[in-house]
């Protein structure tokens, strides 16, 4: 099988190479390439964002946040991780099964020392822990099939940022099922490393094939598609299915809740309640809200600019009420 070898630790740019690869290049035989991301968070193309990412945490440690094209649920990648994708002409998707895509991945594996097998609906474990979760995506007579290698990920990372507060999300978006993870490098020697892995997962995926390189105006079309539709705020975020979002604490000056609904990333109604002591309507700053993005800075942005004492009491803060959102 012919690979594509490229270097690229961008989250939106190795999703946009997979939508390229699947539905653009001209493809007229399997290919394979491996990705590795610096700190992001990868969700489902059905999922709520906004339910599976701990925003504050991401953006503090400058966690990518995007959206890939295929299902299934929310991971974190850093540089202890390889992702690897394999793009291939199918002509009838009714063929496609899961196991047999992604046993010449657990062959390699295996070859390397490293005993996965395949478990569930869409992972490879060894010993019950998961090391690997896969996707698939059918478009344009192509299969596009992708997962991951835990090799040596953050665990301490991963689990803050996936882990918002979902109590206080109702969505039907496809909500991630937590694992217990296992880390491959545990079953290789000491001196073993990721590069090596990569390697020879390579050479054992090729079996002998060349490699199949990219011109630039292949990479050029990659970065249009990474700066004009992956990157954007309005796929990762915006693309977000119908959700309410629902919140409450009490403050020096007394409890806020606030109850809102969200599409498409913005918010379409909201009501603040609470036993806090204003004089003026609350209504006025619902109606203010109403068609802001569903973040924290846009959500400041209109705060900021109200005289909050006279609809809150002046022992709840600007600080406060951001805290909500």
């Amino acid at each position: 099988m012919k690979y594509i070898s490229y270097e690229n630790t961008d989250a939106f740019f190795n999703v946009a190479m997979e939508h390229y690869l699947l539905e653009e290049f001209p493809l007229t035989e399997p290919v394979f390439f491996f990705s590795q991301y610096g700190n992001a968070v990868i969700v489902g193309k059905n999922q709520n964002t906004f339910a599976e990412v701990n925003q504050t945490y991401a953006k503090e440690n400058g966690i990518q946040v995007a959206r890939r094209e295929t299902g299934g649920g929310a991971v974190y990648d850093d540089l202890g991780n390889i992702s690897f994708s394999f793009v291939l002409p199918v002509s009838d998707p009714a063929k496609v099964n899961f196991k047999r895509f992604v046993q010449p991945m657990i062959n390699a594996l295996n070859k390397v020392g490293v005993p996965v097998i395949a478990d569930g609906r869409n992972d490879l474990v060894i010993n019950g822990r998961k090391v690997s979760g896969n996707a698939q995506r059918y478009a344009n007579g192509r299969l596009l099939h992708h997962g991951t290698l835990l090799f040596d990920i953050n665990t301490e990372v991963m689990s803050r940022v996936l882990t918002p507060a979902k109590d206080k999300f109702i969505s039907k978006a496809a909500k991630s099922v937590k694992s217990r993870v296992g880390l491959i490098k545990d079953l290789l020697p000491e001196e073993f490393t990721i590069l090596d892995l990569k390697n020879k997962l390579t050479k054992e995926l090729a079996d002998g094939d060349s490699e199949l390189k990219l011109e630039q105006h292949d990479l050029k079309r990659v970065q249009e598609l990474r700066n004009n539709k992956f990157s954007t705020w309005n796929w990762n975020w915006g693309k977000t299915p119908k959700f309410e979002f629902n919140n409450r604490h009490r403050f020096t000056g007394g409890t806020v809740e606030i109850h809102a609904n969200v599409s498409q990333g913005k918010i379409t109604a909201i009501k603040i309640q609470g036993d806090f002591l204003g004089i003026s309507d609350i209504a006025d700053i619902e109606k203010l809200l109403q068609g802001v993005l569903f973040t924290k800075d846009a959500v400041k942005q209109v705060l900021q600019k109200i005289p909050l004492r006279n609809y809150f009491g002046d022992k709840i803060s600007l600080e406060d009420l951001e805290s909500l959102f």
